[in-house]
C-alpha cells in the first residue's frame, strides 16, 4: 500500500531524470538518443497524474513536481537540443548570430515556462476540461523530437549512424525551416487553441472518450509498426502532425460555426425588434 502510495511521484521522478539525462546525451553529439529519452518521458508523464487520480493521492505537491519535471525534459531539453543542433552547424559564428540562435532556441523553454504557469493557476478549471487550453510542452517536445528526428534519420544514408549527430548535414535551409516551426510550436503553447487531450484508458467512460482511444491506440500501433519496419521518425512525424494540424483545423471549424450562429441569433433579434 505504501509503495502505491509513492508511485506516481516516482513515475514523475524518473521523467525528470529522463529530461536531465537527455540533456547529457544532446551535450555528447547523440541527438537521437537524447530524443529517444524525451519521448519515454513525455510517455510517462502521461500516466503520474492519470494513475494519481485513479487511487485518490492527488495533491498539490504532486502537482508542483510535475511541472518542475515537465520543465526539465519538455521545455529546456528541447531548448537545448535545438541550441546544439545548430551551434554545431556553425559553431564559428559571430557574437550576434550566437545570441540570435540563443533567442530562438530558448523559446520553447520561455513559452513553455508561461504554459505550465498558467496551467498551475488555472488547474482545477481544465481539469474538468476534455481539452487543453495551448499546445501541452510534452506534445511540442514530441513535435519538436520528430523534426529533427526526421532530418536525421533522411540523413543516415549519408552518415551511416543514426544516432550521433553530424553537423555537415545541416545547411543553411535547415536553419531557416526549422526555426520558425520552433517558435510557431513555441507560441501555440501560450496560444488559446483548444487542444484535446489524451481519452482516459477505458471504453465504458463515454462513447467520444471511446472514440479518440480507438483512434489513439491505432496511432500508437501505427508507431509501433513503422518503428518495425525502420521508418519510426516517418509514423512520429505523421503523428505529431495529425494531432497539431487535426486541433488547430477543428478549433477554427468550431469558432466558425459559433461565430455563424451568433450571427443568427442577432438577425433573428432584429427581426423581432
Amino acid at each position: 500500500m505504501k509503495v502505491k502510495k509513492y508511485l506516481p511521484s516516482l513515475i514523475t521522478l524518473t521523467n525528470l531524470f529522463l529530461g536531465f539525462l537527455s540533456l547529457l546525451f544532446i551535450q555528447k553529439g547523440n541527438i537521437s538518443f537524447g530524443c529517444y529519452l524525451i519521448l519515454i518521458a513525455s510517455v510517462l508523464d502521461s500516466f503520474d497524474g492519470k494513475l494519481a487520480r485513479k487511487i485518490g493521492i492527488a495533491s498539490e505537491f504532486g502537482k508542483e513536481i510535475d511541472s518542475l519535471a515537465d520543465l526539465i525534459s519538455f521545455c529546456l531539453a528541447p531548448s537545448f537540443l535545438i541550441f546544439n543542433i545548430f551551434y554545431s552547424f556553425d559553431n564559428q559564428v559571430s557574437e550576434y548570430l550566437f545570441l540570435y540562435l540563443a533567442i530562438i532556441s530558448s523559446f520553447p523553454l520561455l513559452m513553455g515556462s508561461i504554459r505550465l504557469a498558467r496551467f498551475n493557476v488555472d488547474h482545477t478549471k481544465e481539469s474538468k476540461q476534455s481539452f487543453f487550453i495551448g499546445l501541452p510542452s510534452p506534445m511540442a517536445a514530441i513535435a519538436i523530437c520528430s523534426i529533427v528526428l526526421l532530418k536525421i534519420n533522411l540523413d543516415t544514408t549519408k552518415n551511416n549512424n543514426e544516432f550521433f549527430f553530424d553537423p555537415q548535414n545541416f545547411n543553411i535551409f535547415d536553419l531557416n525551416f526549422i526555426l520558425p516551426i520552433i517558435v510557431l510550436l513555441s507560441f501555440l503553447m501560450i496560444g488559446k487553441i483548444q487542444f484535446s487531450k489524451f481519452p482516459l484508458l477505458s471504453f465504458s467512460h463515454s462513447k467520444k472518450n471511446s472514440i479518440r482511444l480507438i483512434l489513439l491506440l491505432l496511432g500508437v500501433l501505427v508507431l509501433i509498426i513503422s518503428k518495425f519496419y525502420g521508418y519510426f521518425h516517418i509514423g512520429l512525424f505523421l503523428f505529431s502532425s495529425y494531432y497539431l494540424l487535426s486541433n488547430i483545423l477543428f478549433h477554427f471549424i468550431n469558432n466558425s460555426i459559433k461565430l455563424n450562429e451568433l450571427r443568427e441569433n442577432l438577425k433573428k433579434k432584429k427581426r423581432k425588434s
